[in-house]
Parts: structure tokens; sequence; C-alpha cells
């Protein structure tokens, strides 16, 4: 019975420490990472920490230490690519200081960690970690129900200052829900266990759908289509339904979709409270976001003619009418469609992202430089959405080519991880859809920093996941 409160006092304080990271993960992209980075980042360590303490503490009143046995390539190219970003911090004092030594102590520190339990004990981590998602991303959507209501013809930001960055967090929820169903599909556990999951899913299909975020659309379908296309071959292998669970969850998710629609058109405007951010910007389907970041515009010139300024004020003048008179559209449909314009370019359909890539593609060096953004055409971009472009002009050249091998390796290593452990391991398949998710993600958006994106975060530990050699 000791035992048993022990471990419960335990999982609860790994849960607490996690919600604490995801909260503050949260705080920061509601306010300006840049202003208070020092004290997020000081924050960020010392839970991580506390977590590595926890952890550490628990291995050894379960007697479940046990002899180091990483993948020595994968282990080295990590060691490799955060020397590589150690070295450039030195060299040139970044904004964002020392993310190198984070991922070099802090994360490394947690691997050494993970490797002591045992294959059970690791999986019961996992859980923990899931189950902390979908807590706050309950949490979140109350909140949202709540007090932030949606603008017809603007992109919905939910707990958030940015439409692209909800979308992100959803990525990391929808791949805890398809690891909770996975493990109930491998179980043949029955239907009415999964009810609650196709909510959720429905929930947050819905909330995507009016971030209107694009990327963040597609990696969650090809992360569904890669585990369907897995867990039907499985199922077929073995003999255990599946089906089943897919048609059951269609009408509860579409339910849960409308419902959630209705809920957010009417709960908030009902309460009559709205919370706003000071950073709360208005991302229109069609422009994207007229006022604020480089990517949202759809052509990219020089901020210094009496021209220019009248097209600015054309745009922001047919934004306000856009939404003043729009429809309840489907934002992401519509901006989908964009895609499909004849003659639209690419970098317009990517919203200037190309300028961008061009740009930053022009000033990598072996040293990196001190910001993450880069002044483009008299706009600055915050970042040069796109991680492995973003390695190399803020860490350089070496550390970029690391970072490029490390995914590689993820993406190998969770594909055999899946395949190895699908019906011997709880959450087999949930660094596969992390893995996939983040890094079809970060080819348009960046999301390096832990501090401030759960999907990197997640990638980072599940890292540690897939150096594991040991078997059980």
């Amino acid at each position: 019975m000791k035992n048993k409160k022990m471990n419960g006092l335990y999982s609860l304080l790994i849960m607490l420490l996690i919600i604490g990271i995801i909260v503050l993960q949260i705080i920061v992209r509601i306010n300006a990472i840049k202003s208070n980075y020092y004290i997020y980042t000081s924050i960020f360590i010392v839970l991580v920490l506390l977590l590595i303490s926890v952890l550490s503490v628990f291995s050894r009143k379960n007697n479940v230490r046990r002899k180091l046995s990483f993948n020595i390539p994968f282990l080295s190219v990590w060691i490799l690519m955060c020397l590589c970003m150690l070295y450039s911090d030195i060299a040139v004092f970044k904004k964002y200081w020392f993310l190198s030594l984070i991922l070099l102590i802090l994360f490394t520190s947690l691997f050494c960690i993970l490797q002591q339990y045992k294959m059970t004990d690791r999986d019961r981590l996992w859980n923990l970690f899931i189950r902390s998602v979908q807590i706050i991303f309950f949490a979140t959507v109350i909140f949202c129900f709540l007090f932030r209501p949606y603008t017809p013809g603007v992109r919905y930001s939910a707990l958030s200052a940015n439409p692209n960055v909800y979308a992100m967090f959803i990525i990391s929820v929808w791949a805890c829900l398809i690891s909770r169903f996975d493990y109930i599909i491998y179980k043949e556990k029955a239907i009415k266990n999964c009810m609650f999951i196709y909510v959720e899913a429905g929930c947050a299909l819905f909330f995507l759908y009016m971030t209107g975020a694009r990327t963040s659309f597609g990696a969650v379908v090809i992360i569904s289509v890669i585990w369907f296309v897995f867990r039907l071959f499985f199922a077929r292998k073995s003999g255990h339904a599946f089906i089943k669970y897919i048609l059951a969850a269609i009408p509860v998710m579409a339910i849960s979709f409308f419902v959630s629609y209705g809920l957010l058109a009417t709960v908030p405007h009902l309460i009559n409270h709205p919370v706003t951010f000071d950073r709360d910007k208005e991302f229109l389907a069609e422009y994207d976001n007229g006022s604020i970041c480089l990517a949202a515009q759809s052509a990219l010139q020089p901020d210094n003619s009496a021209s220019h300024s009248g097209a600015l004020n054309e745009i922001e003048h047919d934004m306000e009418s856009a939404i003043h008179n729009a429809d309840k559209e489907p934002s992401l449909i519509k901006r989908i469609a964009m895609a499909f314009k004849e003659g639209e370019s690419l970098d317009n359909i990517l919203n200037g992202r190309i300028t961008i890539y061009k740009s930053y593609i022009k000033e990598l060096d072996m040293k990196g430089h001190r910001k993450y953004s880069k002044k483009i055409n008299d706009y600055r971009a915050p970042h040069a959405h796109n991680n492995i472009l973003q390695m190399g002009y803020s860490y350089g050249i070496p550390a970029m080519i690391f970072y490029t091998i490390l995914n590689i390796f993820s993406i190998i290593a969770s594909l055999r991880y899946y395949i190895r452990y699908h019906d011997k391991r709880r959450n087999s398949v949930f660094p596969l859809l992390i893995t996939f998710g983040f890094t079809i993600a970060s080819l348009t958006e960046c999301m390096l920093i832990p501090i401030q994106s759960l999907l990197a975060f997640s990638y980072y530990l599940t890292i540690g996941e897939l150096i594991n050699t040991q078997k059980d």
C-alpha cells in the first residue's frame, strides 16, 4: 500500500511539472519571449531540473536503475549538434542565449534518466506526459469557449496571439490522441473506451479548422494517414479488429466538431467578457495578416515609395471591408484553395516564404548570427519559417548539417520503433507521430526553442526515447 501511495505521489508530481512546463510555453507565446527571455528561461530550467530530480529519485526508490545503452551514432549526432551550437553561442552571443546548453545538459540528462527505466516504466512516464497534454488542451478549450470569441473573416488564434502557434500545439495534442487510440485498438477494448478520445479529436479538428493553418493541417493529415496505413497492416496481419473503431469515430467526431462550433459562436457572447492579449492581431483568410509578419504578406516590396504606401493603405482598406462583410466562411478551406488559384506564384502561395528562404540562405556562415529575425525589404521576418535554415542562420552551417542528420535519424528510428514495438508498448506510435509532425511543420515554420513550443519539447524528449537501444 505504501509503495502504491509513493508511486501515486511521484506520478502526480511528474504530471504537475509537465503541466507547469506547458503552461509556461503558453504564457511565453501569449507574451513576447524577447522581453522576458531571462525570466522564462530561468523558470523553464528550474522546472526541468525538478523533473529530472523527481524522475531520478523515483528510479532509485523502485530499484529500476540500469546500465546506459545508447544508439551511439544517434547520440553522437545529437552531442555534435549541441557542441556546434555552443561554439556559435560563444562566438556570437545570442539574443536567445545558450539554447545549446539547455539541449546539451538538461535534455541529455533527461535521456540518461529515461535510460534507467524499464520498458513498462517508460511507458507509464509517456502516458503521464500524454495525459498532461490532454488536460492542458481541455483547459484551453474551456477557456476559449468562455472568453475567446472569433471574428468572421479572421483566422482564430484561440489561446495564443497567432493562429499558427495554436495550430502547432494541436499537432502535439493530435499525436497524443492517436497514441491512446492506437493502444485501445491493439488491446481490442470496447468502443465505449474511445468515446472521450473521439470527442477530443473532433474538438481538436474544429480548432485546427478555425485557425486556418495549412501547415499544421497538412501535418495532422499526413501523420494520420501514416498511422492508418501501419495500423491497418498490423491489424490484418494479426487478425485484430480495426475498421469498426474508425467507423464509430466518424459520427462522434462530426457531432463534437459542430457542437464546438456552436459553443464558440454563442457562449463567449453570452458571457460577454472577452479576454484579449496585448499581442493579438487579425490574420485574415485572404491576406493572412495585413499588419504584422513578413510571411503573412503575399508580396514583399521595399517600404520606400509612395506607391507602396498606397498599396498598403489599399490592403488595409480591403481587410477592414473583409472583416465587416465576411460571412462565416471556412477559412482553412479558403486558404487551401488559394494555393490552386491560376497564375499564383509559389512565393504568393507560401505568403512570401520563398523570398524569406532566399534571404536567409544568402547569409549562412560558420558562426551564426545574434538574432533569429532578419530584415528583408524593409520588413522584419521574425524567423526563417524553416527549422533547418534557422539553425544554419542562427548557429552556423556545421550545426545545420548535424541538425539535418538528426532529423533523418529520428525519422528512420521512429519508423523502426513503431514496427518493433507496435504490439509490445503502450505508446509505441507516439515517437513516430511527433517526429513526422515536427518535421513536416518545421518545413514552413520555426520551432527550435522548447521554452515556447510543445511540439519542439515533445520532439527533443522523443529523441531521448529513440536513442535508447535496450530491449526489455
